[in-house]
């Protein structure tokens, strides 16, 4: 039976206003792809195909492109460091490309797909070239070990540092008529020196200029060797008109000394500034002149040239992708294409603001977004680049957040994400900084778990101190997720890479295994129940396994999700108000909803619009019934997913159910639905943010057990339309009630 033929229905007015309603993207699909930006540091093309391109992004290791720019596609395999500075492409066989990381020199012979190390150092690789005829000759500059050389393709090398003041080598160049001519920029108080026997010896520049600056990029041009040109980290330009003897400034219409990059291409020469984008001048060195149309990301590390191509230059940003012009600089657009993904390694909503924060992987870096994820903004200068594996907000303090960068240990934010700090910078007590999940304990200020490469760590001081809590775990424990249950002493849940899940039920302090019935070791994600804390869900590369008696026994909860290759289960969310509602996110297969509670998998509006399928990461705003995917292609969104009334028989603490629909309502009538479990008296009514009530909906005497309806035309009592904002629906029944959020838009 439902509502409406009921004796004691309030009657619904049914004169309503008609309202111009803007449509919702995402609304029943999938939308987003944010945030987007790479950090670009060099860009190389194939001199005997100029359409094929490569750039180097710091974090994601090479991008690819076989189409001129278009579109790109990332390749790390083999990659030990993703981490990529510099790139060199070997100019008679181009399928062999040399990359510059964070840790060393690596070869790829397939065109950039594959790649594989040839030289490990302790400092960054900031640039590598390669002789133009003897190709076998290869040399390095690094940021801290001096320059490094190769005379058989890369299979040795020999540190080639006599005669340098520095060994924090940024650059190194080679003069394209006299190739065993080098020239090498250092950081403060080595400046510029030069070679003439292939580096075997390097004499300082005397120049009191050159030899003193830190040089960031040196640059021949190419229609006259004798000009040199060497862009300073903190005094702008620098020339040369005879080979390097003696140097001059060139600023004159600079507005920015701190110089990133440099090219020197026919007649005209750019510069990219931090902070103030492009500059060029002509052949005569005059007059810089700002180009920065189109040019949305103003910090400029890379400038490179296609050959064939005149007037068309490319920029390399920090965190904004790369640019091209093809009139000189005049406008500039961003290239996409693939480009510019992020992923999102994990995703948090903040309940007390309803901010969104994405912590990305591969050097995309933390975002924070403070209008539901229609734009995001990137932390500046946060001083890891490593990806992020986990967030946390501390119970007591909303604007306070906790994050894990694996390599780099726990940041703390306290001020809602826009600045972060490593607490136990002083103290060391973390001692193993390949950090993953982690979990802030309810009601604890400053009480967090952390999951690392060997074991559990815990700090009760915000992550000022920690102490390793392990006893019982296997050694060399690897922490893949973490799961708690709040308590005096919480009880903890752990997945590893290669043990499976332990439990510990006296906050950390022992463990025992847990994983009976749970055929693979690997564990990605773990999810308690909002309301049964003896259930427990594990994503697995097999799909999702449940417990219901805390661990002691799990089986497969996986019916409607694919099997194989991606069946990978990385991540889980729940809804708190209707907590038969869980979402799985699938690395390869996208999101997929149960409505009760793990038994049964369906995707989520079949997939629709969610380009990437690719899923790490997952967030809910129950009260805007909105999902939020973190994918290999950034953040996506969806709202208005299906909540099911229906209630399986012995749900654990679901008797009343309530629902809102649309919701959010962009001037629509809202429908009201309701399940009662047994047949008794039914208040229903609206309030809002102030509590005050604004409207009974349905006052029943006997409503019978089911499924009930009711229709609300956004109206006050005394018919007068509502004004946009948020309202709480509340329904009452002598065994309990429900509160549902709805927010009203337009009208």
């Amino acid at each position: 039976m439902t509502l409406t033929t009921l004796r004691t229905l309030l009657v619904v007015p049914t004169l309503l206003m008609t309202f111009a309603c803007p449509a919702r993207a995402g609304v029943h699909a999938w939308s987003g792809g944010t945030p987007r930006g790479q950090e670009i540091e060099a860009i190389a093309s194939d001199p005997l195909t100029p359409s094929r391109m490569w750039a180097a992004a710091f974090g994601a290791g090479v991008l690819r492109s076989l189409d001129g720019g278009a579109t790109w596609t990332a390749n790390r395999g083999g990659l030990v460091n993703t981490f990529v500075r510099a790139l060199a492409v070997q100019p008679r066989h181009p399928d062999s490309i040399y990359c510059g990381s964070n840790d060393g020199v690596s070869l790829s012979v397939d065109g950039g797909l594959n790649w594989s190390r040839l030289l490990a150092t302790s400092s960054a690789v900031r640039a590598v070239i390669v002789h133009p005829i003897r190709t076998g000759i290869v040399y390095a500059a690094t940021s801290g070990n001096g320059v490094y050389k190769s005379i058989n393709g890369g299979k040795t090398w020999s540190a080639i540092n006599l005669g340098l003041a520095n060994l924090t080598v940024r650059d190194v160049a080679m003069d394209p008529a006299r190739p065993e001519t080098l020239f090498a920029g250092a950081s403060t108080g080595g400046g510029i020196h030069r070679s003439f026997n292939g580096g075997l010896s390097w004499t300082q520049s005397a120049d009191p200029d050159a030899g003193t600056f830190a040089v960031e990029k040196i640059r021949f041009d190419p229609l006259d060797a004798n000009r040199i040109y060497a862009a300073t980290v903190d005094a702008g330009m620098l020339k040369s008109s005879d080979r390097g003897v003696t140097w001059a400034r060139v600023n004159r219409g600079l507005t920015n000394f701190r110089t990133r990059s440099l090219d020197v291409v026919d007649t005209l020469r750019y510069v990219g500034t931090d902070g103030s984008g492009v500059f060029f001048t002509t052949l005569s060195d005059t007059l810089w002149h700002p180009v920065t149309t189109g040019l949305s990301n103003l910090v400029v590390d890379a400038l490179f040239s296609r050959p064939g191509s005149p007037g068309t230059e490319w920029a390399g940003t920090d965190g904004g992708g790369m640019f091209t012009t093809s009139n000189r600089g005049t406008s500039w657009s961003q290239v996409d294409g693939g480009s510019l993904d992020t992923y999102a390694f994990t995703l948090l909503r903040n309940p007390a603001n309803g901010h969104l924060y994405d912590g990305g992987g591969f050097g995309s870096q933390f975002w924070r977004s403070t209008d539901n994820g229609a734009t995001w903004n990137r932390t500046a200068y946060l001083f890891t680049h490593d990806s992020e594996h986990g967030l946390a907000i501390d119970p007591l303090s909303a604007g306070r957040l906790y994050m894990s960068a694996y390599g780099s240990g726990v940041y703390r934010s306290d001020d809602d994400g826009v600045t972060w700090l490593r607490p136990d910078s002083t103290s060391g007590t973390l001692t193993n900084s390949f950090v993953r999940d982690l979990v802030a304990v309810p009601g604890k200020a400053g009480q967090l778990y952390v999951g690392t490469g060997d074991g559990v760590w815990q700090s009760i001081d915000a992550g000022t101190t920690w102490a390793r809590v392990s006893t019982g775990l296997p050694a060399s424990f690897s922490v893949r997720s973490l799961a708690l249950v709040p308590g005096t002493l919480p009880t903890l849940y752990a997945g590893s890479d290669s043990a499976g899940v332990w439990k510990s039920v006296d906050g950390g302090a022992h463990w025992s295994s847990a994983s009976s019935g749970i055929p693979t070791p690997f564990i990605h994600a773990l999810l308690v129940h909002a309301v049964s804390a003896l259930t427990v869900y594990a994503g697995t590369d097999s799909g999702v396994y449940r417990t219901t008696d805390g661990g002691a026994s799990w089986a497969p909860s996986r019916t409607g999700l694919p099997y194989g290759l991606n069946a990978s289960v990385r991540a889980f969310a729940q809804d708190a108000h209707r907590p038969q509602i869980l979402f799985a996110g699938l690395y390869g297969a996208g999101v997929f909803e149960s409505v009760d509670g793990g038994t049964t998998w369906a995707p989520v509006f079949g997939q629709s619009g969610l380009a990437n399928l690719d899923v790490r990461s997952l967030a809910l705003d129950a009260a805007r019934s909105t999902i939020l995917a973190g994918t290999d292609d950034g953040v996506w969104s969806s709202s208005l997913y299906p909540t099911p009334l229906a209630v399986a028989p012995g749900a654990p603490g679901v008797e009343l159910a309530i629902r809102a629909r649309p919701n959010p309502a962009r001037c629509e009538r809202v429908t009201v639905d309701f399940v009662l479990p047994v047949t008794g008296a039914v208040l229903v009514e609206v309030y809002g943010l102030d509590g005050g009530r604004v409207r009974t909906l349905a006052r029943l005497d006997a409503a019978s057990a089911g499924e009930h309806h009711v229709v609300w035309d956004r109206r006050r009592g005394d018919g007068r339309a509502l004004p946009s904002g948020v309202y709480f629906i509340r329904l009452r029944t002598p065994w309990g009630e429900r509160t549902e959020h709805v927010t009203l838009i337009g009208g």
